[in-house]
């Protein structure tokens, strides 16, 4: 790292921050804030960024806040050297011919390319992830996979195919900017930059910090279809149901079966907005034996029947309302405020065992 500034420094390198609306704030603050921690190792400006608002030049994030951008984006203007592209909610209205255009000059011009959360699906839409592979918000994974079979989506937080790199969101965005950055600026400087976010241990993953809730929620997600006992999500995690439970509230602030009923709305409400299928099948590959046990449930949820979201959505009245913005990169205490301990939970939410099948 050098001592000072010199006039001799060479040009900080400039990267692209494109946010579509309802980016997420948490992963864009990690991105930045990373590379602000590289221009403090080297002590002068290695990387400058301009911030591009898609749709509008100040992008509203999924937690309300708008971010006021430098410039709208223009897909005449080239790509630079890196592009970080960052979209969570509602990615395909982000989407766009020029859009796709001006990422697939990115690419033949060499240039790295990291999506973040959903923005691996606008990637999709270039075609550029094509014969790649790549990984994407878990949310939107089923449906990724259903819309772009020449893509290999995996369910993982980070991949990396040559100069793209692919992330579903999260704590796992800075995992991959401390990998990124051991390639791009050597391994000191990430050190450097993992020190900064106070993690002292070199090999330590901010995706798992709880080992136990991580187990039982990848538990609960690889079971939707056909759930679990939480008992036998416990036994898999070593631990008895009652530590479970305790373990689940003092991380979350409720109780594992509303979280595992949160993850297969949550599945379904995507499936709901992103494919045809009807609403009978959505209900059984969310584990329901019933389209009408689902529908009940997921109106206790969201505020509003299956039917009637799909049919709004369909005519441009509105998007999902009240969509659970459920995480899971189990690392945090962000607890989703739509599960806040505080309201009462219907019986038929509330537990798992014997309800689902």
């Amino acid at each position: 790292m050098a001592d000072k500034p010199s006039h001799s420094d060479p040009k900080p390198v400039l990267i692209d921050v494109v946010l579509a609306d309802g980016f997420s704030m948490l992963t864009t603050t990690l991105i930045l804030e990373a590379l602000r921690f590289v221009n403090l190792a080297h002590r002068r400006k290695a990387f400058d960024w301009v911030i591009k608002g898609v749709q509008s030049d100040a992008p509203r994030a999924s937690n309300g806040f708008t971010l006021a951008t430098q410039y709208h984006f223009d897909s005449d203007a080239p790509p630079a050297e890196i592009i970080f592209l960052n979209a969570s909610y509602f990615p395909d209205a982000a989407g766009s011919l020029r859009l796709s255009s001006w990422l697939r000059a990115a690419v033949r011009h060499g240039a790295w390319i990291l999506a973040v959360d959903t923005a691996p699906i606008l990637l999709a839409q270039a075609g550029v992830l094509d014969g790649r592979i790549a990984t994407v918000h878990w949310e939107e994974f089923d449906s990724a996979r259903e819309r772009f079979p020449n893509v290999n989506f995996r369910s993982s937080g980070m991949e990396q195919s040559g100069r793209i790199i692919t992330c579903s969101g999260g704590m796992a965005v800075l995992d991959m900017m401390l990998i990124w950055l051991a390639q791009h600026q050597g391994e000191e400087i990430a050190r450097y930059v993992r020190e900064c976010f106070f993690l002292k241990d070199a090999h330590a993953s901010l995706i798992i910090r709880d080992k136990t809730l991580s187990m039982a929620i990848e538990a609960m997600r690889q079971a939707i279809p056909n759930p679990l006992s939480l008992e036998k999500i416990a036994a898999r995690c070593n631990v008895s149901l009652r530590q479970l439970h305790r373990r689940f509230e003092a991380e979350f602030g409720v109780a594992p079966g509303r979280v595992y009923t949160a993850l297969r709305l949550q599945k379904g409400q995507s499936l709901l907005v992103n494919t045809r299928y009807p609403i009978a099948k959505i209900a059984f590959a969310c584990g329901y034996s019933s389209a009408s046990h689902f529908a009940h449930t997921y109106r206790s949820f969201f505020g509003l029947p299956p039917n009637e979201e799909r049919a709004r959505i369909a005519a441009g009245k509105a998007q999902s309302q009240n969509r659970l913005a459920i995480f899971f990169q189990p690392s945090s205490s962000l607890l989703v405020n739509v599960l806040g301990p505080g309201e009462s939970v219907p019986s038929t939410v509330s537990s798992i065992e014997g309800q689902s099948k």
